[in-house]
């Protein structure tokens, strides 16, 4: 803890960490904010900067846009129930559903200050704990990991009211999601398109199955929210969701706990974090009807998600192993400065790395005070009619599609998944499940590829104990919601006959 408290001096001895700071976390959230675009990009575009740069203020600058980008996300997926990234899927369950009540920025609100509480808490780990935490995530061979994947896809029968159509389309998702070359070199599903050949391309998809359907739903609406009340949206209605956050200390924590230790399995991420907090938020306050515009359901989603962050990079920098795409990018920008990857990287620069730690928890608050502009000023895109709201977000999307790989092939494959995800509404198919069985399919088949190659059997996995209670715990997942929806299902066939 020394080396972190005498980062803080560092940082408050120059200025110009915090001009670093603050340019970092603005572009993180515009960046994560615009559909299509994410703070990985935002991280790829500066890396050429940061080659002259000092390795101290190349790492804040960096990490600054890593912090933005994380919220940024959550600001489009409550308002216009587009997610910036993956890792904020989760949060338009609720928050979307808010924003359709009037309640656009208490909804942010809640997420920005989830955002900041658990981004602290991740900071707190990564400086107290970065070392032992990062020392048991080497015990998660093929056997764990793929356990860990099989956990996350277990959640998807409670994310609708329906856990038979949530387990097809989840399936339907991991189909898709092993569309392309796989890592025994066998290519699949692609039709001799080789666009495809790197598998399904995540933000065409990720356009097409959300935000498409919503904006053909939203052409039909004169606004995108019920209620026009100027109380719903603005500076004030920003600080109601602050309150909402402060008054759920142990639900925030736990959701950052979470978030961290997810975050510290390699390849787990933010995405998985967040669906794994709010699934166990759903299980655990079953009174609570999540998915219709709670505030602890976008409380869950980005506590855990940002939490996700301080496990992410303690495994990073003690391992050198990237868990994301974005921790990828870090890792190159420690690359250029010449760094090697690995434990080495943090014996050999111990203190540059906790004063960049320290930096980052100075960058919470950095985030607190920018993203609470944007969500003053994201709040008011409810009152825009949407004869001027639908055509400007259909020209983001489009433009998000193309920028992902610059081919016109991902702007076709987002309206063929546009179609389709206005077709699974039609018949009550949720599309949440099958975004999940996408983000988690490829890594489920490659971690099943890894099984076969190092074991001879594979129920030899479970001589593990941490396999052992993965599996557990995913099978409770996957049969609770099931007998439940039956159970629920008797009962009212019960009231008809008595009827």
């Amino acid at each position: 803890m020394e080396l972190f408290l005498a980062g803080f001096k560092t940082i408050f001895g120059n200025p110009v960490y915090f001009m670093y700071m603050f340019a970092g976390v603005s572009l993180g959230l515009v960046l994560g904010a615009l559909p299509g675009l994410t703070g990985s990009l935002g991280i790829a575009l500066m890396l050429p900067f940061t080659y002259h740069m000092e390795p101290l203020t190349a790492l804040v600058f960096l990490l600054s846009i890593y912090t933005g980008g994380l919220f940024g996300g959550a600001v489009t997926a409550i308002v216009i129930n587009t997610p910036g990234s993956s890792a904020n899927i989760v949060t338009m369950m609720d928050g979307y559903p808010m924003t359709q009540k009037g309640q656009a920025g208490r909804a942010l609100g809640i997420a920005l200050m989830a955002s900041a509480i658990g981004g602290l808490i991740g900071c707190i780990f990564l400086a107290g704990a970065t070392e032992t935490m990062a020392n048991f995530s080497l015990k998660f061979g093929p056997g764990e990991m793929f356990m860990v994947v099989f956990f996350g896809l277990s959640c998807v029968g409670s994310l609708a009211k329906n856990p038979l159509k949530s387990i097809f389309a989840g399936l339907f998702g991991v189909l898709l999601g092993t569309i392309g070359m796989a890592t025994t070199g066998k290519i699949r599903g692609t039709y001799g398109i080789v666009y495809l050949m790197d598998g399904v391309p995540m933000i065409p998809a990720l356009i097409g199955f959300l935000a498409l359907p919503e904006i053909i739903n939203l052409a039909s609406k004169g606004f995108s929210s019920e209620s026009q009340n100027s109380n719903s949206v603005g500076l004030r209605a920003v600080l109601s969701g602050f309150k909402e956050v402060i008054v759920r200390p142990i639900h925030a924590i736990l959701s950052s706990l979470l978030g961290v230790i997810v975050g510290i399995i390699p390849a787990a991420g933010a995405s998985v974090a967040s669906v794994l907090s709010y699934n166990l938020s759903k299980q655990a306050m079953k009174k609570k009807e999540f998915g219709s515009g709670i505030p602890e359901g976008v409380l869950a989603a980005e506590t855990a998600n940002n939490a996700s962050e301080g496990g992410a990079l303690s495994t990073l920098f003690v391992l050198g192993i990237p868990g994301s795409n974005s921790t990828a990018m870090l890792l190159g920008a420690l690359v250029l400065q010449g760094w090697s990857p690995g434990p080495k990287l943090f014996i050999d620069h111990k203190d540059i790395i906790y004063t960049a730690f320290s930096s980052l928890f100075l960058q919470q608050l950095v985030m607190l005070i920018m993203g609470l502009l944007l969500c003053a000023c994201a709040a008011y895109i409810v009152k825009v009619p949407s004869k001027y709201l639908v055509p400007f977000i259909l020209t983001f999307t489009l433009v998000g599609a193309f920028s992902n790989r610059y081919v016109s092939f991902d702007i076709g494959l987002m309206v063929m998944f546009g179609i389709l995800g206005v077709l699974m509404r039609k018949a009550d198919f949720p599309i949440m499940p099958l975004i999940l069985g996408l983000l988690l399919g490829g890594n489920a088949d490659s971690e099943l590829v890894r099984i076969y190659q190092s074991y001879d059997s594979f129920f030899e996995i479970f001589q593990s104990p941490i396999t052992v209670i993965l599996t557990v715990i995913s099978l409770f997942c996957i049969f609770a919601p099931l007998i439940s929806h039956a159970l629920t299902g008797m009962k009212e066939s019960k009231k008809g006959k008595v009827v």
